[in-house]
């Protein structure tokens, strides 16, 4: 399997994938299994740490109150769960499902502690070293969005993200509901539609359902969504 190295913000929440390929070379030590859409694999299994060989992985937080928000996309080629086993938290509260159809790799956690394993595979210790990056850049970014942007704010970049990604048409499907996106975001879904009613309002957007999102002013959407400031942090 040749995948692509992606780390991206998609649909309003963080995708990656590919980044983890090299570990194809060691699937003999895992044991590969089918999992429906829907599937809910265990977060923070104690014994195992996953490869994604095909197929979408979403992981998301959970709220005392029982709201998700929908963290980041794990696409193929990917590795995922092995956080839970370096950093571990009592308070830590996520959920791990299919979006689709998967073939998931199980490695067993023990990996993780062999420094044999690593002396022979230093490109993978290396790998790994680089993927926890990407991952900790990505939850601050997202820390960054939910602490210290105001909620209008955060749904007018998520907005002009869905209309770059979507080839910057006037009218498109996003593919999500507002309560997709409020979800995605971790805010309110009363917050969300106050800001939607106000961009409409302005002219700015029209309709917003899961199969339309009109952008008519994306101009004046990028200005809401911080300009320059919106412009840096998606780099």
């Amino acid at each position: 399997m040749s995948t692509e190295k992606i780390f991206r913000q998609e649909k309003a929440f963080f995708s990656i994938e590919g980044i983890n390929s090299i570990w194809e070379a060691v699937l003999d030590k895992a044991v590969q299994s089918s999992l429906p859409k829907d599937h809910e694999i265990e977060a923070n299994h104690p014994d195992y740490f996953f490869f994604l060989l095909k197929g979408a992985v979403k992981l998301s937080c959970l709220s005392e109150s029982g709201q998700e928000r929908v963290v980041m996309r794990i696409g193929p080629g990917t590795l995922f769960n092995e956080v839970s086993h370096i950093h571990t938290s009592l308070f830590q509260s996520h959920s791990l499902h299919t979006l689709e159809e998967c073939v998931v790799a199980r490695f067993p956690k023990s990996i993780l502690e062999d420094k044999d394993f690593f002396r022979q595979n230093p490109e993978l210790a290396c790998n790994l070293i680089h993927s926890l990056g990407i991952k900790a850049g990505a939850f601050f970014a997202q820390l960054f969005d939910s602490g210290l942007l105001e909620v209008s704010t955060r749904v007018s970049r998520s907005l002009y993200q869905l209309w770059q990604e979507n080839g910057e048409s006037e009218s498109f499907s996003p593919g999500l509901t507002q309560s997709d996106l409020a979800s995605t975001l971790g805010v309110h879904r009363s917050s969300l539609c106050r800001v939607i009613k106000a961009l409409r309002q302005q002219g700015i957007i029209g309709k917003f359902t899961k199969t339309t999102l009109e952008i008519l002013d994306p101009e004046a959407l990028s200005r809401e969504a911080g300009g320059m400031l919106f412009q840096h942090l998606s780099l």
